[in-house]
């Protein structure tokens, strides 16, 4: 099964400055998705997806492909759908897409291949979990909304330290102090 890895980083974050960019452990949310992805035995390609230079030189720091994204797309008013499809329009040859958001930096490289693994068991169409989005290439292509079709999916439970979420500056102490005092396995991103 080929996968596209799709990292999602604007520049343009509200409620932390240059979110993706923040560091945990001297690593930056961006570099924990670009680790993790490239450790899955079933990356078959990761790419960035991004509208600003600063996030494409730290991307590429990390041997991570570039799919230049369209201002428009990079508003406060795109949605996570609409970045996904001009992805999906820039490449092809995939079976399915691997949604990796820098704001969930501790989903560590066997939780995806578990979820790949899962959708192979199941025939599933879409695999969920907290913060863990794989979709199939068809699926994609066939909905308006991407999750309008629950009965297509399967939910995939991961332990809650894997699963931070990344949206003000008080997650980001927290995770920074989960990572400090060993409270999540971050061995895989050294």
């Amino acid at each position: 099964m080929r996968i596209l890895f799709l990292v999602v980083a604007r520049g343009g974050s509200k409620r932390i400055h240059r979110k993706n960019l923040q560091r945990i452990n001297g690593i930056s949310l961006l570099g924990y998705k670009a680790s993790a992805a490239k450790k899955s035995r079933y990356c078959s390609q990761i790419t960035l997806s991004t509208e600003d230079q600063e996030i494409a030189k730290e991307g590429n720091c990390y041997g991570i492909s570039l799919t230049k994204r369209p201002s428009h797309l990079a508003s406060d008013t795109a949605t996570t759908e609409d970045v996904v499809r001009h992805a999906q329009e820039a490449w092809e040859g995939f079976d399915a897409i691997m949604l990796l958001e820098p704001s969930s930096p501790f989903v560590p490289p066997w939780r995806y291949d578990q979820a790949v693994e899962l959708m192979i068991k199941t025939s599933a169409n879409f695999v969920f979990g907290h913060v863990l989005y794989l979709f199939s290439w068809e699926y994609l292509q066939f909905r308006a909304d991407l999750y309008d079709n629950l009965n297509a999916a399967h939910y995939f439970d991961m332990p809650t330290s894997e699963a931070v979420d990344i949206d003000t500056p008080h997650d980001l102490e927290h995770a920074r102090w989960l990572a400090a005092n060993g409270y999540v396995d971050l061995s895989w991103a050294k």
